[in-house]
């Protein structure tokens, strides 16, 4: 009875609670995911490369779970042969007490198409021009937000002759438009929100409002702008009693620097920041610019053209010098300011995203020495989540996984 009892302490003593680390298991969640965007943005991105319809998933939930059993035992000693009593001379001289715990964890998770009118519709709308605005940052220069979000620079002339420029690595006519480029971003090419009092509207009559613009919503599907350098307007409203709110919009314009007087001999007045909104609408005998916004669709057959152009018999890698406002960032890498770095069936282990195509052929970011691929794929993440409007992600998933 003694040694009975002396055995449950033991057993009681060495039982220790085990709980599963469901922080663990959360940052492993997340780390899958994060690898699992990096991915389906570069395999788009081979998609468009090669001509192919683009195809997006979104992982709407994910749901976990973590189990832990215990077993309790006991191992015996045995000193002699079976038939003695416990204790004594001839049997079972110990017993020691045993656990053994496990510790498990699984989780599924539902994967939706994004191939609907909803996401669409946003996907290939032109990027509004208060979204851009968002990107230009000290953290992100100029010349890569331009460079994804521009499509062709045209310089209309006075008498109706223009020259445009087009936006495609894949053209002989490429560095003209890089010349283009960095000479409106040394005019100081930025996007500025502006405002102006406007026009005072006759009384509305009675029983109805004035017919004035409501005030901008957020929305994916805002009018396009960046034809003639305006979007995303936020428009004096009122009621019955005509009150109005100064008009917002976001402008693509220039900064007055040491380079105002280059700009004034070449282009209109209205090209200025701080310029009327109404000047444009004005005759100038100046050359007006105007540029092309991309829509998200169409960054992502840009992306395709630039890694087409590292795997062409004449292997060209898109870079994007600093210009006046660019930080120095990664010095002493190689490509320090290649714009995306993407190889094809690359033996190395070390990758910042890597993904097989149709064809078997492996793409893959390198993890060091890749410009500014990283920050690339960051604004082209967030220009998609842009889109992920409700409606967008179905509510039933197409495919679980477990």
């Amino acid at each position: 009875m003694f040694c009975s009892i002396s055995i449950a302490i033991l057993i009681g003593g060495c039982t220790t609670p085990v709980t599963p680390d469901f922080t663990e298991m959360s940052a492993k969640y997340a780390t899958i995911l994060e690898q699992y965007q990096l991915n389906s943005i570069l395999i788009n991105i081979i998609r468009a490369s090669n001509e192919r319809p683009l195809s997006f998933l979104d992982i709407p939930s994910i749901n976990g779970s973590g189990s832990v059993s215990t077993n309790p035992g006991l191992s015996p000693s045995i000193n002699g042969f079976i038939g003695g009593l416990a204790g004594g001379p001839l049997g079972i001289s110990s017993l020691s007490p045993t656990l053994s715990s496990s510790f498990g964890n699984s989780f599924n998770f539902s994967q939706s198409s994004l191939d609907n009118a909803t996401f669409l519709q946003g996907f290939l709308s032109q990027i509004p021009i208060g979204t851009a605005k968002f990107f230009i940052s000290d953290n992100i220069p100029r010349e890569v937000m331009f460079s994804l979000a521009i499509a062709s620079i045209e310089i209309k002339q006075a008498n109706g002759k223009s020259t445009r420029y087009i936006n495609n690595p894949l053209l002989p006519e490429y560095p003209a438009f890089q010349a283009e480029l960095y000479k409106l971003l040394s005019y100081g090419l930025t996007i500025d929100q502006v405002k102006e009092e406007p026009k005072k509207n006759s009384s509305p009559a009675l029983g109805r409002t004035a017919n004035y613009s409501q005030p901008n919503m957020p929305s994916p599907y805002q009018s396009p702008g960046g034809y003639g350098g305006y979007g995303g307007s936020s428009g004096a409203y009122g009621g019955m009693y005509g009150q109005m709110q100064p008009q917002s919009q976001f402008k693509v314009c220039v900064d007055e620097n040491k380079f105002a007087n280059f700009v004034k001999e070449e282009f209109s007045s209205d090209i200025f920041c701080k310029a009327s909104l109404n000047a444009s609408k004005n005759k100038s005998s100046k050359s007006e610019l105007i540029l092309t916004v991309r829509s998200p669709n169409t960054v992502f057959e840009y992306l395709g053209q630039v890694v087409s152009a590292q795997n062409q018999e004449n292997p060209y890698i898109v870079t994007l010098p600093p210009s006046a406002t660019t930080q120095a960032r990664k010095v002493g890498q190689e490509n320090q300011y290649a714009l995306l770095v993407v190889r094809k069936n690359d033996s190395s282990t070390r990758n910042f995203a890597r993904v097989k195509n149709i064809d078997d052929d492996v793409y893959s970011i390198p993890a060091n020495d890749n410009g500014y691929s990283p920050m690339v794929l960051k604004i082209i993440s967030q220009l998609l989540s842009l889109n992920k409007v409700p409606g967008s992600i179905p509510a039933s998933p197409g495919i679980l996984l477990r």
